[in-house]
Protein backbone atom coordinates (compact mmCIF):
# COMPACT_ATOMS: atom_id res chain seq x y z
CA UNK A 1 0.00 0.00 0.00
CA UNK A 2 2.62 2.30 0.85
CA UNK A 3 4.76 1.41 -2.40
CA UNK A 4 1.59 2.50 -4.76
CA UNK A 5 1.24 5.53 -2.34
CA UNK A 6 4.58 6.47 -3.11
CA UNK A 7 4.78 5.73 -7.05
CA UNK A 8 1.39 8.13 -7.21
CA UNK A 9 3.35 10.78 -5.30
CA UNK A 10 6.16 10.42 -7.48
CA UNK A 11 4.64 10.36 -10.81
CA UNK A 12 2.31 13.68 -9.95
CA UNK A 13 5.52 15.28 -8.53
CA UNK A 14 7.23 14.72 -12.09
CA UNK A 15 3.84 15.76 -14.14
CA UNK A 16 3.94 18.78 -11.94
CA UNK A 17 7.16 19.55 -12.96
CA UNK A 18 8.96 19.34 -9.88
CA UNK A 19 11.14 16.52 -11.23
CA UNK A 20 13.15 18.55 -14.17
CA UNK A 21 15.67 20.65 -13.67
CA UNK A 22 14.79 24.36 -13.48
CA UNK A 23 17.26 26.38 -16.48
CA UNK A 24 19.01 29.28 -14.66
CA UNK A 25 17.39 32.62 -14.35
CA UNK A 26 18.55 35.39 -17.33
CA UNK A 27 19.60 38.86 -15.71
CA UNK A 28 17.76 41.61 -16.29
CA UNK A 29 17.81 43.60 -19.27
CA UNK A 30 17.57 47.31 -19.10
CA UNK A 31 18.78 49.93 -21.49
CA UNK A 32 22.56 51.45 -20.18
CA UNK A 33 21.13 55.01 -20.20
CA UNK A 34 18.56 54.15 -17.70
CA UNK A 35 21.59 53.32 -14.96
CA UNK A 36 21.47 57.00 -13.83
CA UNK A 37 18.20 57.18 -12.82
CA UNK A 38 18.33 54.16 -10.34
CA UNK A 39 16.01 53.83 -7.65
CA UNK A 40 13.62 56.19 -9.06
CA UNK A 41 10.50 56.34 -11.86
CA UNK A 42 10.56 57.73 -14.79
CA UNK A 43 8.74 58.48 -18.15
CA UNK A 44 10.21 57.32 -21.62
CA UNK A 45 9.55 58.65 -24.76
CA UNK A 46 11.63 57.67 -28.11
CA UNK A 47 13.83 56.44 -26.35
CA UNK A 48 14.52 59.32 -23.77
CA UNK A 49 13.91 60.16 -20.06
CA UNK A 50 11.48 63.04 -20.47
CA UNK A 51 10.52 63.04 -16.54
CA UNK A 52 11.31 61.55 -13.73
CA UNK A 53 10.46 61.40 -9.72
CA UNK A 54 11.01 59.21 -6.68
CA UNK A 55 7.32 57.65 -6.79
CA UNK A 56 4.73 56.85 -9.52
CA UNK A 57 2.16 59.44 -7.84
CA UNK A 58 4.60 62.58 -8.16
CA UNK A 59 5.61 61.39 -11.91
CA UNK A 60 2.06 62.69 -13.14
CA UNK A 61 1.98 65.69 -12.15
CA UNK A 62 4.97 66.08 -14.01
CA UNK A 63 4.28 64.86 -17.48
CA UNK A 64 1.07 66.81 -17.08
CA UNK A 65 3.28 69.81 -17.25
CA UNK A 66 4.92 68.91 -20.13
CA UNK A 67 1.65 69.00 -21.95
CA UNK A 68 1.54 67.80 -25.39
CA UNK A 69 4.93 66.63 -25.39
CA UNK A 70 4.35 63.80 -22.38
CA UNK A 71 1.69 62.29 -24.06
CA UNK A 72 2.19 58.75 -24.60
CA UNK A 73 4.87 58.53 -22.66
CA UNK A 74 5.86 54.89 -20.89
CA UNK A 75 6.65 55.07 -17.41
CA UNK A 76 8.46 52.68 -15.70
CA UNK A 77 10.82 51.98 -12.12
CA UNK A 78 14.17 51.66 -12.26
CA UNK A 79 15.28 49.64 -9.71
CA UNK A 80 18.91 48.90 -8.26
CA UNK A 81 21.09 46.35 -9.87
CA UNK A 82 21.30 45.13 -6.51
CA UNK A 83 17.85 44.62 -5.78
CA UNK A 84 15.57 41.33 -6.52
CA UNK A 85 12.93 40.96 -7.72
CA UNK A 86 10.11 38.50 -7.63
CA UNK A 87 7.18 37.51 -9.31
CA UNK A 88 4.64 35.04 -8.61
CA UNK A 89 2.70 33.45 -10.76
CA UNK A 90 -0.63 31.85 -9.70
Amino acid sequence: MLQALWRVVQRSSYLCGMGRRRKPMEPERRLPELDRWEGLWVAVKDGKVIATAHNSRDLVPELERLGAAGRGAVAQYVPRRSETIVIGVG
